[in-house]
C-alpha cells in the first residue's frame, strides 16, 4: 500500500498550508506591527513617568531657587542623578538661561539613537524660575523590551510548530492512512480487483466513508456478476430482437404493398369506368342494329373497331399501373416533375369522379438522384390521403394544389388541400406507423412516405396547416451540376 500517494500529499498540503501561513502571518504581524508599536508605547509611558518625576523635582527646587540656596540645589540634584542610573546628565538653568547645575557643561558625546533629552520648565504661578533638563539613555529599557519580544516570537514559532507536529501525527493516523488505503482500494477496484484491504471503520466520518465504499464495492461486484451473466445471453437476445424487427418491417412493408395494391385496384376501377360504359354502349348498338335489321358488315366492323380501341385503352391503363408500381433496381437521376405527373395521372380519375380539382404547378428541369418509382409512390400516398380527407369531410368543391420549386439546392414539393386542416393534437402523430383518424385507414401511408423520402432519398417530409387545409412538403436534394 502506498501511503505517499499524490492524493495524500495534496491532502496534507491543503490541511497544513493554511496553518503554516497563519503562523507566519502572526509572526510577521508581531515583528513588523505589534513589536514596534509596543516599543513606542513603552517609551512613551517611560517618558510620561520621567516627566512626572521631573515635575516633582521641579516643585522641590522652587523654594531653593527663590532663596538662592545653590548648595542645597547641587546636593539634591546629585542625589537624584545617583538614584537614576539611566540619567546621563541633569542640568538646571535659571530664568535668564544661566547654568546653575552643574557648573561645568556635560560631555558632548552623549548623543545616540537611544538617548533623549527632557526639558521641564520651573514655574511659580506662571512666572518662570528656570529650566530643568535631563539627558537619559533608554538602551537598557529598549534592550529588555526587545528581548521580551524575541522570546514572544520564539514562542509563537515553537508553539505552532509543535501543534502542527501533533496535528500531523493525528491526521496521519486518523485521515491520511485511511484515505491512502481507500485510494489504493479504489485503484484496485478500477482494475477489477475486489479484495483490497480496507481500513478499520470507526464511528467518525472516515469510518462512514469506509463503510460506504465497502457497500459500493459490493454493489459493483454484484452488478459485474449480473453484467457477465447478461453478456452471456446478450448476443442471443440481440439476434432475437433483430429477427423480431425484421418481421415487423416485413409486415409493415407487406401492409404498405397491400394498401398500395388496394389503391391501385380502386384507381383502375375509376379509370375503367368510362371505357366500360362506352363498351356497353357499343354492344347495345350492335344488338339494336341486329334487331332493326341494320347490322351490316360496315356497321359491325365499325363496332368491333370501337370495342377493340376501348379494350386497348383499358389494357394500356393496366400497363401504366404495373409500370408505376414496379420497384426500381438501382438509384438513378430522374425528373421530379415527370414523377409527380405520373402520380397525378394515377389519381386523375379518382379525383374527377369525386368532384375534386387537381392543379399542378411544376417547375421543369429539377433532377434528383434516387428511385423514381419510390418518389412517385410517396407523392401518390399524399395525393390519396388528401382525396380521402376531402371525401370524409364532404367538402363540396374539393381542391388540391401541387407545386414544385427549387430552394437552395433542394427540390421542394408542396401539396395543399382545402380539407379543413389537421387538428393540433393530431399533427405531431400523422407520420407515426399505424396512426390513423379514418375508420378504414391502415395508418401506414404517410409513415411509408416519410420512410421513403428520408431513408431512400436523404430528404425531408413535413406537415403543417395553411389557409383552409393541410400542407404537406417533400424536400429532396437536387443533383449537383457537373
Amino acid at each position: 500500500m502506498n501511503l505517499r500517494c499524490p492524493a495524500c500529499r495534496k491532502l496534507r498540503i491543503r490541511l497544513f498550508l493554511p496553518l503554516a501561513v497563519l503562523s507566519l502571518a502572526l509572526v510577521a504581524y508581531v515583528q513588523l506591527v505589534w513589536a514596534p508599536s509596543s516599543i513606542e508605547y513603552s517609551k512613551n509611558f517611560y517618558h510620561r513617568m520621567q516627566d512626572r518625576q521631573l515635575g516633582n523635582i521641579a516643585e522641590g527646587l522652587i523654594p531653593l531657587l527663590l532663596s538662592d540656596q545653590l548648595a542645597e540645589i547641587h546636593t539634591s540634584l546629585d542625589t537624584f542623578k545617583g538614584e537614576n542610573g539611566d540619567w546621563l546628565a541633569i542640568e538646571l538653568f535659571n530664568a535668564k538661561g544661566e547654568r546653575l547645575y552643574p557648573l561645568e557643561p556635560p560631555r558632548t558625546d552623549l548623543a545616540g539613537p537611544d538617548v533623549d533629552v527632557h526639558r521641564r520648565p520651573i514655574l511659580l504661578e506662571g512666572r518662570p524660575l528656570g529650566v530643568l533638563q535631563v539627558t537619559e539613555n533608554h538602551h537598557q529599557l529598549l534592550a529588555d523590551i526587545r528581548a521580551a519580544h524575541h522570546r514572544l516570537i520564539l514562542v509563537l514559532l515553537v508553539v505552532p510548530i509543535a501543534l502542527l507536529a501533533v496535528l500531523a501525527v493525528a491526521l496521519e493516523l486518523a485521515v491520511s492512512r485511511p484515505v491512502a488505503q481507500l485510494a489504493d482500494a479504489s485503484q484496485k477496484l478500477a482494475d477489477g480487483q475486489f479484495d483490497a484491504a480496507l481500513p478499520e471503520g470507526n464511528q467518525d466520518e472516515i469510518g462512514q466513508l469506509v463503510r460506504n465504499f465497502a457497500s459500493m464495492r459490493e454493489e459493483i461486484r454484484r452488478n459485474q456478476a449480473d453484467l457477465l451473466q447478461l453478456n452471456a445471453t446478450l448476443e442471443q437476445r440481440v439476434q432475437e430482437e433483430l429477427t423480431k424487427n425484421r418481421e415487423k418491417d416485413m409486415l409493415l412493408i407487406q401492409q404498405s404493398r397491400l394498401a398500395a395494391m388496394g389503391e391501385m385496384v380502386h384507381n383502375i376501377a375509376h379509370q375503367w369506368r368510362q371505357p366500360l360504359n362506352a363498351l356497353a354502349l357499343v354492344i347495345r348498338n350492335i344488338k339494336d342494329d341486329y334487331e332493326f335489321g341494320e347490322l351490316g358488315a360496315e356497321s359491325l366492323n365499325r363496332a368491333v373497331t370501337n370495342a377493340q380501341n376501348l379494350l386497348n385503352r383499358m389494357s394500356t391503363t393496366i400497363d401504366d399501373f404495373r409500370d408505376f408500381f414496379r420497384p426500381d433496381q438501382e438509384s438513378k437521376p430522374f425528373s421530379l416533375a415527370d414523377e409527380v405527373r405520373a402520380a397525378a395521372a394515377i389519381m386523375e380519375a379518382a379525383y374527377r369522379n369525386n368532384g375534386i380539382t387537381l392543379e399542378l404547378d411544376l417547375h421543369e428541369g429539377l433532377v434528383a438522384d434516387g428511385y423514381p418509382s419510390l418518389y412517385s409512390q410517396a407523392v401518390l400516398n399524399i395525393l390519396a390521403n388528401a382525396k380521402e380527407i376531402i371525401q370524409a369531410r364532404q367538402i363540396e368543391k374539393g381542391h388540391v394544389t401541387v407545386r414544385l420549386r427549387e430552394a437552395e439546392g433542394w427540390g421542394v414539393l408542396t401539396v395543399n388541400d382545402n380539407g379543413g386542416g389537421i387538428p393540433p393534437e393530431v399533427l405531431p402523430k400523422i407520420f407515426d406507423p399505424y396512426f390513423t383518424t379514418k375508420e378504414q385507414g391502415s395508418g401506414i401511408g404517410l409513415y411509408m412516405t416519410k420512410m421513403i423520402i428520408e431513408k431512400n432519398m436523404n430528404g425531408q417530409v413535413a406537415a403543417a396547416n395553411a389557409d383552409d387545409g393541410a400542407r404537406l412538403t417533400i424536400s429532396v436534394p437536387l443533383q449537383k451540376a457537373p
